[in-house]
């Protein structure tokens, strides 16, 4: 017996010294949450969630030449703009509906029902059941006006304090009003009244008990009992409600009965009298919410509430005119092909070049149905070639490690096997292979081997970093899982993993038109309170990334890409100077063109929402598309006669040999595709030095189109100046268009040992006893057959 009393007393001193363990580890951390929480912040919450005025938005909100504002108002907040009804204004059906239903103690407790706390608690910990829902009102309006939801015991703790705090600083009644204006009701509605004119038409004091009970089961789980998208459920939840509105006496038998029976009825969506915000106050709305959250350390839903019913004004970058001009454009369906029908969407950014601010911004083809719909402007999308300049030939040219005239063999760079079978890698697109390419024409023809080959050259990580760090790119990934950008395919060709938003693409490209600083593209300049006070002077970040000559040189060469290169269908080109980029990304399943003159800098998106499909065979390209609105918008600059163009000051117009990059010798105007010799954009210390030593001159047998030899009679005999190229073996065969042109060592190919089980395939055509051949037109490179 003794032993078992000691037993007892052993496990009792066990149990007693763990729940002193946990009890004193919970009081630490409520002592340790109590600490970190802002009561100031939870208050002036509390506070905007009760204003009455709405925020109005302006444009032109720069200082003029007097220091002073001359701004237009040209929008107010759209569903979530205020409002706010009081108390008195809000129905009975409302008010007690949603006490009965939500927190039948609500008059009672003190911010928290500790019966059902301690039970959700228990339930916690034993699982019994999925849901246990034990917020009073008072933790829901914490929780909407903070919007924190977030699952975890240290955000409960801290909802319960919160509310305890807010008990003892509000009343009820004004609890319950911020409550009933902030509940979110689906549809991007948030409050009774807005849901009451949306759903109804009718203010909130007007409703039925079916249409209240309506409302009170929506916020339960508002996308589960949208009366739209789910309107059984939505019935069946409300006469839950109306049974407990019964039970508790709000509504008599007969009003129960004839409520219960009522068939659901709402405004259709077409009908509703919703304010629609245009693409780019909703791009505002998005930044400065973002702003407002980082300032005051909340969550962005409770930034964004505090911002549309805060009665702030914004002083947005919008060109008023351009926007009007962009929306014009994307809102008659005309303007697109076909297959929009099906699906294909567009989106298009605008810089201006003088401020790098954003102008202008459309998110999706037709006219805008809602807010908060998916903007193909600002979500992450597959850059492609696009990112070359940025990633790739601008840095390289302002490190000097390249210039207009370096060349490449364009070839492919490495040959991946699989099964005795090889595949080339990279392959350019369309799949051919020019040989030797300087950069000017491997800019203007989007070389894909050329781009490995100069992230080879840069190296990876070092591109990921630029990029990342230079030009804000924040949606690349270094490491997640197995996925990363720090790679060949995203740094070189721009298959990211995520990708970039097209408004972070222009972003990037506004730093060619700017001499080579980048600036933020910001879309709002200032925020002021209600009383005057500025809240956010939104300073626009600047970077000087490359020199003033190499934003030049880029300029020039993305030129060649609207004049001749892959955006040649370009118009705007013939009236102003016009510099771009193409993009198509894996499959062809979204393309992309950023272009830009010394006005503005713009983008374009094109491809289906969910990228599931190839973007090809079109009526009409994006590109064209591009055209049309910038030619719209460039209309009145036009008008005004002189016309800026892309400076070449600092740098020099010089010679070049296009096989070699080198200054052009005699030989080099031998070559049978004639004068080799071109004109590229150069600095002082980044020129074209020494002779061509690439082509050497031979002489030819015009009679047997072959290297003559010395039987070869004199009269046959022309000079011809052949491309000399060294290692150019690979085990398959591949079609280059300067293969026929390249200088063969007969000695040094009839010498190499055959071996059926290696074979090489040569770019110029070899003996007969070699295995394979290489797909030429002409054997300038071949001995003389007759007279050899």
């Amino acid at each position: 017996m003794k032993g078992r009393h000691k037993g007892l007393k052993i496990l009792a001193s066990i149990i007693f010294l763990s729940a002193t363990a946990v009890c004193t580890v919970f009081v630490f951390l409520v002592v340790f949450v109590y600490k970190n929480i802002d009561f100031e912040a939870d208050e002036r919450l509390f506070e905007s969630a009760g204003e009455f005025s709405s925020t109005t938005f302006y444009a032109n909100g720069a200082e003029d030449k007097t220091g002073e504002y001359k701004p237009t108002a040209i929008e107010i907040s759209g569903n979530m703009r205020k409002i706010f009804y009081s108390s008195d204004e809000i129905g009975e059906y409302l008010k007690a509906g949603f006490v009965a239903v939500e927190d039948k103690i609500f008059y009672e407790h003190r911010g928290i029902d500790l019966k059902r706390t301690l039970m959700a608690a228990a339930n916690y910990v034993t699982r019994r059941q999925r849901v246990f829902g034990a917020s009073t009102i008072t933790q829901q309006a914490i929780k909407n006006i903070s919007g924190d939801n977030q699952l975890s015991l240290r955000r409960k703790l801290e909802e319960i304090i919160r509310a305890i705090h807010l008990e003892r600083k509000y009343t009820k009644e004004e609890i319950l009003e911020v409550y009933l204006n902030v509940i979110p009701m689906s549809e991007n509605i948030y409050g009774v009244g807005a849901a009451s004119r949306a759903y109804f038409g009718k203010e909130p004091s007007e409703l039925s008990p079916e249409e209240a009970a309506t409302l009170i089961g929506i916020t339960n789980a508002p996308t589960a009992y949208n009366p739209y998208i789910n309107p059984d459920a939505c019935r069946r939840k409300r006469n839950i409600v109306l049974s407990v509105m019964h039970k508790d006496g709000i509504i008599s038998a007969e009003e129960y009965e004839r409520a219960a029976a009522t068939p659901l009825t709402v405004i259709s969506r077409e009908d509703r009298e919703d304010r629609i915000d245009s693409w780019f106050i909703e791009t505002v709305i998005d930044d400065v919410t973002e702003d407002l959250a980082a300032k005051y350390e909340i969550t962005t839903n409770a930034a964004r509430m505090m911002l549309l019913r805060g009665g702030y004004k914004v002083y947005t970058t919008m060109d008023t005119a351009l926007q009007q001009t962009m929306e014009d454009y994307f809102e008659n369906r005309e303007n697109f092909p076909e297959e929009i029908g099906a699906g294909l969407n567009y989106a298009m950014t605008v810089t201006d070049n003088d401020t790098g601010y954003l102008v202008g911004i459309v998110g999706r083809v037709g006219k805008k149905q809602g807010n908060r719909l998916l903007n193909h402007a600002t979500v992450p999308h597959i850059p492609a070639s696009a990112l070359k300049p940025l990633a790739l030939y601008a840095p390289l040219i302002d490190d000097g490690a390249i210039n207009w005239a370096t060349v490449f063999d364009d070839v492919p760079v490495i040959f991946l096997e699989n099964d005795r079978q090889y595949r080339e890698y990279p392959k350019n697109s369309p799949c051919v292979y020019d040989g030797l390419t300087c950069v000017r024409d491997a800019v203007c023809k989007s070389k894909n081997t050329v781009a490995v080959r100069l992230c080879n050259k840069r190296g990876a990580k070092a591109v990921f970093n630029s990029l990342r760090n230079d030009f804000h790119f924040d949606t690349l990934i270094e490491k997640e899982g197995s996925l990363t950008d720090i790679a060949t395919a995203p740094m070189a060709l721009g298959q990211l993993c995520r990708g970039v938003s097209l408004r972070k693409l222009i972003e990037g490209y506004g730093v060619f038109g700017s001499e080579g600083e980048w600036r933020e593209a910001v879309s709002y300049l200032y925020l002021i309170d209600k009383d005057g006070h500025t809240v956010i002077n939104r300073e626009q970040v600047r970077n000087r990334i490359f020199k003033p000559t190499t934003a030049r040189i880029i300029n020039q060469l993305l030129m060649t890409v609207t004049d001749e290169g892959t955006a040649r269908a370009i118009t705007l080109k013939n009236l102003v100077n016009t510099a771009g980029k193409t993009g198509t990304s894996g499959g062809s399943r979204e393309k992309t063109f950023v272009g830009y003159t010394p006005y503005y800098t713009a983008g374009i998106w094109c491809g289906y929402d969910k990228a599931d499909r190839a973007v090809t065979n079109l009526s009409k390209n994006h590109i064209e598309i591009w055209d049309e609105v910038m030619t719209l918008v460039h209309k009145n600059i036009l008008r005004e006669g002189e016309l800026q163009g892309f400076s070449t000051v600092g740098l020099y117009r010089l010679p070049y040999c296009k096989d070699s990059g080198r200054l052009y010798s005699d030989a080099c105007i031998f070559d049978p595709r004639g004068d080799r010799r071109d004109f590229g954009y150069f600095t002082a210390d980044n020129a074209p030095c020494g002779e061509c030593d690439r082509h050497i001159l031979c002489k030819f047998d015009s009679e047997t189109k072959g290297i003559a030899c010395d039987s070869c009679p004199e009269k046959n005999i022309v000079y011809v100046a052949l491309l000399k190229i060294s290692d150019r073996a690979f085990p398959k065969e591949i079609y280059v268009t300067d293969a026929e042109f390249v200088y063969r060592d007969i000695d040094r190919y009839t010498s190499r040992p055959q071996d059926p089980d290696q074979p090489y395939f040569y770019y110029t055509i070899p003996d007969d006893s070699f295995v394979g051949k290489s797909k030429t037109k002409k054997q300038f490179n071949s001995a003389c057959p007759i007279h050899n």
